[in-house]
């Protein structure tokens, strides 16, 4: 396995001319990641079909079908290749391989957890007595799987007899609701769309506000008179 990569770390701090200093770091990272070599007993149980392996790739990168939109009207399952289970309102999924039907064959890579880069700020200001810090971390460009969605998104999917989501009411229906993206509910799972596909795989970027620090110095001369 190899890994490349680089990070940056910047900070500059200074004074007003009215008495606030400030001081600011911001620091960003990213690397690339990727397998270099593999036994080759092992190849295939890293990818699908022979030479869709992953050599090449980022090592935990994700392998499945991807999911192509929903079944809308009669016309979009009339005039799609042989998909088992395909009907209105169920997940389609793309023929990868062209060759007029879906199989395993159609799986391919659709992601991976590594994020394109990391990145932070740190921010401290003081003012006479007042004093505040304040951190933000965020990464951007992975994927994640939301596995929650087989609870969610679907009736049948995982666990029949488990409350679901409040997803579930905003599931497609051809004529009340015929533009969303949750599949219809159904009784029966017969479109297999437990499968793993990039319906599960989302962005997994975010930006979080970490920690806020407020704070007051009391002058020294109250300090020790109250022996602080």
């Amino acid at each position: 396995m190899e890994n490349k990569g680089l990070e940056l770390t910047l900070g500059y701090r200074n004074k007003t001319a009215f008495g606030l200093n400030y001081d600011f770091v911001g620091n960003i990272s990213g690397y690339k990641n990727k397998i270099t070599k593999l036994p080759a007993s092992v190849i295939l149980a890293y990818g699908g079909i022979v030479n869709d392996n992953i050599l090449g790739r980022p090592i935990n990168s994700y392998y499945g079908y991807v999911a192509d939109g929903l079944f809308r009207t009669q016309d979009d399952v009339d005039y799609y290749v042989s998909q088992s289970g395909m009907g209105i309102g169920r997940i389609r999924y793309a023929n990868i391989v062209e060759d007029g039907v879906i199989s395993e064959a159609d799986r391919t890579w659709i992601g991976n957890p590594h994020p394109d880069f990391e990145f932070g700020l740190n921010v401290n200001l003081e003012y006479k007595g007042l004093d505040l810090s304040a951190f933000f971390q965020g990464v951007y460009g992975n994927k994640v799987v939301n596995n929650t969605k087989q609870f969610t998104d679907f009736w049948a999917v995982a666990e029949l007899n488990m409350n679901k989501g409040t997803r579930l009411l905003n599931a497609f229906d051809p004529i009340k609701n015929p533009n969303s993206n949750v599949p219809m509910i159904s009784l029966t799972d017969d479109n297999n769309e437990k499968r793993f596909s990039s319906y599960y795989v989302e962005d997994g970027s975010y930006l979080k506000f970490r920690n806020l620090q407020i704070g007051y110095t009391l002058p020294a001369n109250i300090s020790q008179k109250i022996k602080m």
